[in-house]
């Protein structure tokens, strides 16, 4: 979950050129919740992103992550939890690097030692491929190309993809993020999270044993133990609290229409099938209806309307229009915001 309380960011401040970008906004998300961002020119909408992400300090205010706020990290300390996806399609990737070695520096954000050519293993480059595979633009059979290669449709996909992509976690950062995030007594929760891993160890140690004295042969020891191996995994990786939240800041807007759709199509099904929260930010009111369960409008770095469920199911663009006519009464609207073109 997302909350953001009273934020505020103000530009040049105490000069002529002052700018307010986010008014005492208020915000929240919960987890899962797709969210399209609209607004006219210097809503406010860029801005909240690069907030969250730790792009820019925040004046005032708090944002929370599963209720710890995260205002004191900074960006990189924030990388963990978050991916991103910029406008332009050769921000998020690096040109001179391979497609395998851009997944594999993506695939270790977060670690203190991320993969790259001369350690990612077998089992890693199976892992990227079958990833590549889900794009359906034939990426997986050019593993070993040069990024700069690509076209800007692909490396946006690309960049969605290494936005998302995690490696499993280790089991001493899901204690650590477990006491974290923990909305209570920090002390307690050490506490707990410790003897729940002390007690699926000795749990896993005493049937190990119980298989290792038994008269089961050589191959039937080792594969009921990598069983209970597999048992022991999935029971403390129940503990992981954290997803990657997905903010993505018109990823699309650099892309001509045909290519934009595509990448559009790909964001909707990796968001659907990992459940990721995302706040997507958009020019086109036609992608802001169709895509997600939520729609914000914004306004001079405030929300000035949200809709969501049956009721965002049910816009129409005329009245989406009539909503920013009341709501936003000096902003403007681009035609191709309107149109989508």
């Amino acid at each position: 979950m997302i909350e953001i309380r009273n934020l505020v960011k103000i530009f040049f401040k105490g000069t002529p050129s002052e700018k307010v970008a986010i008014d005492h906004l208020n915000l929240t998300l919960q987890e899962g919740d797709f969210v399209t961002v609209i607004g006219g020119n210097g809503a406010g909408k860029s801005t909240l992103i690069n907030l969250i992400a730790g792009s820019l300090p925040e004046d005032e205010g708090m944002i929370l992550l599963n209720n710890n706020d995260i205002c004191k990290l900074r960006e990189h300390q924030r990388a963990p939890y978050f991916g991103r996806v910029f406008q332009d399609p050769k921000v998020g990737t690096a040109t001179d690097m391979t497609i395998i070695e851009n997944l594999a520096l993506a695939y270790g954000r977060g670690k203190p030692r991320s993969l790259f050519r001369w350690s990612y293993r077998k089992k890693d480059v199976d892992f990227f491929t079958e990833q590549l595979k889900t794009l359906d633009l034939g990426l997986e059979d050019r593993l070993y190309q040069k990024v700069g290669l690509l076209s800007g449709g692909q490396r946006q996909a690309l960049t969605l993809l290494m936005a998302t992509i995690r490696s499993n976690p280790s089991y001493r950062r899901i204690k650590r993020d477990y006491v974290w995030f923990y909305d209570g007594d920090k002390k307690e929760a050490k506490i707990a999270i410790n003897k729940a891993f002390d007690d699926a160890f000795n749990e896993f140690k005493a049937n190990k044993k119980e298989v290792l004295s038994s008269n089961l042969s050589k191959n039937e020891k080792k594969n009921k133990i990598n069983e209970l191996k597999n048992e022991l995994d999935k029971k403390l990786r129940q503990y992981d609290v954290t997803k990657p939240v997905l903010l993505l800041d018109e990823h699309t807007a650099a892309l001509d229409p045909k290519t934009a759709q595509k990448v559009l199509e790909i964001t909707d099904k990796i968001v659907k099938e990992n459940n990721l929260t995302t706040i997507m930010i958009t020019h086109n009111m036609k992608d802001a209806i169709k895509y997600g369960n939520r729609l914000i409008m914004m306004s001079k770095g405030k929300v000035v309307a949200d809709v969501a469920g049956e009721e965002k199911q049910k816009l129409t663009i005329e009245a989406l229009l009539d909503m920013f006519t009341i709501k936003s009464k000096n902003d403007i609207f681009s035609d191709s915001a309107i149109f989508g073109d």
